[in-house]
């Protein structure tokens, strides 16, 4: 075998292989011999026809094919493991020759997984902000907001009411119970019972209002709004933390990223807006044409983000990588038992597995991560009084 390997830009990387005749012969006439031991042909014994009558009984042309197949699959085994070629994507094959006692040649071309510069990573520092303190007037605005809202939506279940025929809601949305934070943003909960409705002359929450949302009393639905918003503003602070750590990690590293993954991200992307809108009772085609936009204009939207997405992901596998990260039985069997499974197909369920071996082995290397670049206080004190020295 004789190979040339061509590196382009971003990644593309293109193999061209050549097999001498003897090659291609030897492995022709291996294939036509296992078929012959499996074939079962009229007017001769199971696995003694002879190979010419094999030949024909098979055709000639399943037989270059398998015979190309498998010197295809071989020959690029052996090319990446010895030049640690990583295809990120399904190579794509053009044969060039394939006639029976001739050579053999073929093309392969894919895209190789980025390398990744990481820099000294470990001597970043983030300080992570401490979440601020949600107060009781925090809790009785997003309280007095979930009144308000319940109250509007009382009315528009009323009968005949001018305002549900102007401001009718999905049944989805109507039929989900909902606080507010202070800011005025939904959080939706699971709700068994529907809104009953509550007088328009009330202009105050009390205890039969907590009730009627799910709480014992309104001390009970204080308690289950404070927790939420301290969820909220925790998750706020988690997110801005990674933000920063995650662009520190992109000054200091490099990594070419090849054209495929991003346009992989913009997909899942898309695929995520799609599945919420699904949640909310709306088609994807419907909110293109409220946003009078088409989905080419989101993804142009959407690419820079995506971009750093990619280039997050690379950085945390890299590092999963170099510090040993490991995925145990016991944990993937353990996020398994939590996912809907029984219906899929035993392929379905390989792909799930395999998404969730990733997911697990991500977030435990940003774990990892967090821990190595987190600046305490003391820490952040002691540089600035070095800095002063």
């Amino acid at each position: 075998m004789q190979y040339a390997v061509n590196r382009g830009e971003k990644g593309k990387i293109e193999v061209k292989v050549d097999l001498t005749k003897s090659e291609f012969v030897k492995t022709y006439d291996q294939v036509l011999l296992e078929h012959g031991k499996e074939s079962s042909i009229s007017g001769f014994r199971p696995g003694k026809a002879p190979a010419s009558v094999v030949e024909q009984h098979l055709g000639l042309n399943k037989l270059l094919n398998e015979t190309a197949s498998f010197l295809v699959s071989k020959n690029l085994g052996e090319i990446f493991k010895k030049e640690e070629l990583v295809p990120i994507d399904s190579p794509k094959i053009a044969v060039d020759t394939l006639v029976k006692d001739s050579p053999f040649s073929f093309t392969a071309t894919f895209t190789q997984k980025p390398k990744v510069k990481l820099g000294e990573w470990k001597k970043i520092k983030v300080k992570k902000l401490k979440p601020k303190e949600v107060t009781d007037e925090d809790v009785n605005q997003s309280i007095q907001n979930i009144f308000e809202a319940w109250v509007k939506n009382s009315k528009l279940q009323t009968p005949n009411s001018k305002v549900a025929d102007e401001e009718s809601e999905s049944e989805s949305e109507k039929d989900k119970k909902f606080i507010y934070d202070a800011q005025g943003n939904k959080v939706f909960f699971e709700d068994k019972q529907k809104p009953s409705s509550i007088k328009a002359s009330e202009d105050k929450p009390d205890d039969e209002f907590a009730k009627k949302v799910g709480a014992r009393d309104l001390s009970h639905l204080k308690e289950i709004v404070k927790k939420d918003l301290e969820s909220l503003v925790n998750n706020q602070v988690e997110l801005k933390f990674e933000e920063e750590l995650f662009d520190e990690m992109g000054k200091i590293g490099e990594v070419e990223i090849p054209d495929v993954l991003i346009e992989d991200e913009l997909n899942r992307i898309l695929m995520r807006l799609n599945s919420q809108l699904e949640q909310d009772g709306k088609k994807l085609e419907d909110y293109l044409k409220e946003e009078n936009t088409t989905a080419g204009e989101l993804k142009n939207k959407w690419r820079e983000q995506a971009t750093k997405n990619v280039k997050t992901t690379l950085f945390l596998d890299e590092i999963g990588k170099v510090e040993k990260v490991l995925v145990n039985k016991e944990e993937v069997e353990g996020a398994m038992k939590n996912l809907t499974s029984g219906s899929l197909t035993n392929e379905q369920k390989e792909n799930l597995e395999r998404y969730v071996v990733v997911s697990i082995f991500q977030a435990k290397t940003l774990d990892l991560v967090k821990k190595a670049v987190t600046s305490s206080k003391s820490e952040t004190n002691q540089a600035q009084a070095n800095a002063n020295t």
